[in-house]
């Protein structure tokens, strides 16, 4: 059976520092409670790809999408916001017109997130722990 080196240098360092202060390795995106998981109950439409020829497109349409180091494409679909009285209040505004009001649950199980090496060497990093995800069980609401 084919094996690999985990290296826990990033977990060791995320387990040993207050959440609060705790800066994350490259291209994870943290929250007060640390990594979440979202739950959406539907279907989000999305576009797959940007626009070929973005000199055609509207700006503002044009920054819903993003490249990291040239190599992945992801589609910006919405702002999330902590009530800053109650952080287990959360919000997600899908572009202009709709939000969705959820709220921070435990999970059942934690998770472990692995960085795999795009290298040859097939090394991964054990980066963090989930514990938490933001879940939406209603329907989206309009902006008014």
């Amino acid at each position: 059976m084919p094996t690999t080196n985990i290296d826990y240098t990033e977990i060791t360092q995320a387990l040993n520092t207050p959440k609060d202060s705790y800066v994350p390795g490259d291209c994870i995106i943290s929250t007060p409670f640390g990594l979440l998981v979202l739950e959406i109950q539907g279907e989000l439409n999305l576009p797959l790809s940007a626009p070929q020829d973005p000199a055609s497109v509207d700006p503002e349409y044009l920054a819903n999408f993003a490249t990291v180091d040239d190599v992945y494409h992801a589609v910006k679909f919405g702002r999330m916001e902590f009530d800053a009285k109650d952080p287990s209040k959360v919000v997600l505004f899908i572009g202009n017109s709709q939000r969705l009001i959820g709220s921070v649950e435990k999970l059942r199980e934690p998770l472990g997130v692995l960085r795999v090496s795009t290298n040859d060497d097939q090394s991964m990093k054990f980066m963090d722990i989930i514990e938490k995800k933001v879940i939406f069980k209603q329907r989206p609401l309009p902006i008014m």
